[in-house]
């Protein structure tokens, strides 16, 4: 069975990964010429731990990134709306998230990938099609034959075009600013995660290493400035902890974007065809979920694969399997950050978290965080 599988990014290599530690042999193509990831970091949460665990990336993953003891929500001068432990933010059997810059994530995979398997960079997909059974892939270059496609090229699919399924979008008129500081945070705010409220913008930080700090901005699109720069940046957040305009005044750039999510599809697959990732089901990053999905989503294709006689059933069964998690992602990350930049909803979320017991809090996380079989 020769699987093809369209884009390199942190879903593709590691479905890659554990189609591999199965022994099912995977290719992955990627159109860019080199894996140059944004400069920005991300959240490994337990679930997505969980899963990299798995497939031995563990230790090398918590070397090359910093393990967060808490994760807080803040009123604008640091005071946390609720003070949690540390038992909130982890597991059932301890596990925490990890923040990683994303290039670096992305290395290991690769380098891990090169090891057991193959990738080919500089590959532009045009189409598939199924030819006497067989798939026809058209790349830029050249056109070659596979059993399966797996598209797990993100939330402006190519793949997802020629499978006939939609692409619409839902667009927050958020505005989101990801950057990478050079700074060495207090002691007191060392591994840690805060999400910092204000009023209709938030700011987010955590440790990456001894001096590299990840940070994000979310501010209303009607309340940006049309030419983002360092200055207005530190501008829109000034009445925040002074922290923040020294995080944001130690980065060299950041990275703009405008959030949106992916409409929900009526289906993910055809008989020989499968979205896994953004491909499928891309949401906003309000719950820091986005990459953590297309990970379980690696870990629960690959399996399926393995144990089903047809690749539609695999494909049915997988859809079966995560449709009901991811749809819980993108529909709360979409109405917690509509919520959060709403001074009547942020009230209602903020009396919401005060009234929480713990125990629920810590449920639901767990809820959030289960793999099958992990």
């Amino acid at each position: 069975m020769e699987i093809s599988i369209i884009g390199g990014g942190i879903t593709g290599l590691t479905t890659a990964l554990a189609l591999s530690k199965l022994g099912i042999p995977a290719k992955v193509y990627e159109q860019a010429e080199s894996l140059n990831e944004i400069g920005a970091g991300i959240w490994l949460q337990p679930n997505a731990m969980k899963v990299l665990q798995w497939l031995g990336l563990e230790k090398e993953i918590k070397q090359a990134g910093c393990t967060l003891n808490k994760m807080e929500i803040t009123y604008p001068d640091l005071t946390p709306i609720k003070k949690i432990n540390k038992a909130v933010v982890s597991d059932s059997d301890g596990n925490q998230t990890i923040a990683i810059h994303r290039a670096k994530l992305q290395s290991i995979l690769f380098d891990k990938l090169k090891e057991t398997s193959h990738i080919e960079l500089g590959k532009s997909y045009i189409n598939h099609e199924l030819v006497n059974k067989k798939i026809e892939i058209q790349f830029k270059d050249e056109s070659i034959s596979s059993d399966i496609v797996l598209g797990a090229d993100g939330i402006h699919s190519k793949v997802r075009a020629t499978m006939g399924l939609p692409s619409q979008y839902r667009n927050t008129n958020q505005i989101c600013c990801r950057g990478i500081a050079t700074i060495e945070l207090p002691e007191h705010l060392q591994a840690e995660g805060k999400e910092v409220w204000g009023h209709k913008k938030r700011f987010g930080f955590s440790q990456l290493s001894d001096e590299k700090v990840y940070y994000f901005t979310v501010l209303n699109k009607n309340n940006c400035p049309s030419n983002l720069d360092q200055n207005s940046l530190i501008d829109q957040f000034k009445e925040f902890d002074p922290i923040v305009s020294q995080i944001i005044a130690s980065s060299e750039t950041f990275h703009e974007t405008e959030l949106y999510d992916l409409k929900r599809l009526p289906n993910w697959y055809n008989t020989h065809s499968c979205l896994i990732g953004d491909a499928a089901h891309a949401t906003t990053p309000n719950m820091g979920q986005g990459a953590c999905q297309g990970i379980e989503d690696a870990y629960y294709i690959s399996n399926l694969l393995k144990s089903s006689e047809k690749p539609a059933d695999a494909f049915k069964q997988f859809e079966l399997k995560r449709r009901k998690k991811v749809e819980y992602v993108v529909n709360n990350s979409w109405n917690f950050g509509k919520m959060a930049h709403n001074p009547f909803g942020q009230l209602i979320m903020k009396t919401m978290m005060k009234i929480t017991p713990e125990k629920v809090i810590s449920k639901q996380m767990n809820k959030l965080y289960e793999v099958d079989g992990l």
